[in-house]
């Protein structure tokens, strides 16, 4: 499988997946003690603790407050900042993060910090980062999501991370943050402020979340329905009646241009589990796909597609191969 950062570009900015209505905040140790019930009075709802960084680094106040934030309604998720120089240090890194997270409790989904790349090539850059996101998805059976800034997003991560790993992009102080379309379909956290000013507290990094950042909300309540377009369908349409968004269908069906559908043309669907249409759960595989993208797509991991369809190496897959995605109860 060839690797390429050099995904098509175009102006339009990248869009939320989703209704971007979470507000949250971002704490490490050194922002001392942060009055989380002030934070949750000022209408944020979630807080990223930095848990852990390096391969021997646990924050000296996540205990605190993991219980303060707790105590004050706030859903919590976990962070690691990243500084392997190599795929084995990143795996070790992973276990540290992993084992401070053992018995704890989130709502959210890990979160990899990383943007110490001081003399390492983009290559090296990937490895060392799905090095780090693959043991910690395997881990807690959640893909964490990347938190980078703007310029690295468009320039450094391979679209394979992109197709698999959530992105939590940083571009402070803008009207909408300034990732090029053609690698992540959209965001699912962006922080649009560095260190904004909440009373009664000190200034802490605040972020937008869709609710693709929890942790259960890709299936939760939820089931996989296929519809074929009918003459004069729009997605707008299509979304309202089936109660989802226009947002997740282009994420779904990866559709370069929202406004361009055609009768007969067969959409996946995430709708709610009482909706009475089928579960639907064969995917045909098209060209530039991977299993690691449409892993990622419909909620499920790569070692599940090689396990169900029997395949017997997960970088070869061919165009037209009708995979079942064993995302249906009777699969399950």
């Amino acid at each position: 499988m060839t690797e390429t950062n050099a995904a098509a570009q175009t102006t339009e900015l990248l869009p939320p997946l989703g209704e971007a209505t979470i507000q949250g905040v971002t704490v490490r140790e050194s922002d001392g003690a942060v009055n989380f019930a002030r934070v949750k009075e000022a209408g944020f709802s979630a807080v990223y603790l930095r848990a852990t960084a390096g391969d021997d680094y646990v924050d000296c106040r996540l205990n605190t407050n993991a219980r303060a934030a707790a105590s004050a309604g706030l859903e919590i998720g976990y962070a690691h900042y990243l500084t392997a120089r190599n795929a084995a240090e990143a795996r070790r890194q992973a276990e540290l993060f992993l084992k401070t997270l053992s018995g704890r409790s989130y709502a959210l989904r890990p979160a990899m910090f990383f943007d110490r790349f001081r003399g390492l090539d983009i290559r090296a850059v990937n490895a060392i980062g799905e090095a780090f996101l693959s043991a910690v998805e395997a881990g807690t059976g959640a893909a964490p999501m990347i938190r980078t800034d703007a310029r690295t997003a468009n320039l450094i991560w391979y679209q394979a991370l992109a197709d698999r790993y959530p992105l939590w992009v940083v571009d402070p102080d803008v009207a909408a943050p300034t990732v090029n379309t053609g690698k992540w379909a959209g965001w699912t956290g962006w922080e649009y402020a560095d260190y904004g000013e909440i009373e009664g507290t000190d200034s802490l990094p605040m972020s937008l979340f869709t609710p693709g950042v929890r942790v259960a909300s890709a299936s939760s309540g939820t089931k996989l329905a296929c519809v074929t377009v009918a003459y004069g369908d729009t997605l707008t349409a299509i979304a309202r009646l089936f109660g989802t968004t226009v947002n997740d269908i282009v994420r779904l069906n990866a559709i370069a241009n929202p406004n361009r559908i055609y009768p007969g043309q067969r959409l996946y669907l995430r709708v709610p589990e009482s909706t009475p249409v089928a579960c639907c759960d064969t995917y045909t595989v098209r060209r530039g796909d991977t299993l690691s993208g449409i892993a990622a797509r419909f909620g499920t991991t790569v070692a599940r597609l090689v396990a169900i369809n029997q395949i017997p190496d997960e970088d070869l897959i061919a165009v037209g191969q009708v995979l079942t995605l064993g995302l249906c109860e009777e699969d399950a």
